[in-house]
């Protein structure tokens, strides 16, 4: 799907996903958006594989992608073991949270998304 002047990651949600609180799962599959704000007109955005096979709606709860909080102790690396089945899954995580400039440092309460599917 392509950008248009106007469009925000929430409006592209509501439009293609059915619910602008869905715009996570926009993001994590788009990790090339550095800034979840600004995105640019004419980029190319990629839906996530629920919503392009059409069956959004029916597995929205199953399929979707998650907010967690970091807790004191944290790091990527046991984020990924516990959300994702695998410590390895940790670039994932780093991929879906832009926001992070530092995969080694995360904060205790800091809200991370967690992707649906992590494909290495």
């Amino acid at each position: 799907m392509s950008v248009q002047r106007g469009d925000s990651l929430w409006k592209l949600a509501q439009q293609n996903l059915g619910s602008g609180n869905r715009w996570p799962e926009l993001l994590a599959a788009n990790p090339r958006i550095a800034d979840p704000n600004q995105i640019r007109a004419g980029t190319q955005l990629n839906l996530p594989d629920v919503a392009a096979s059409g069956l959004a709606n029916r597995n929205a709860k199953t399929n979707a992608a998650t907010t967690i909080k970091v807790h004191k102790g944290d790091s990527l690396w046991t984020l990924g073991k516990s959300n994702l089945g695998r410590s390895s899954a940790w670039p994932c995580l780093a991929a879906a949270n832009p926001s992070i400039s530092d995969p080694n440092r995360i904060y205790e309460n800091q809200e991370l998304i967690v992707p649906a599917v992590c494909t290495p």
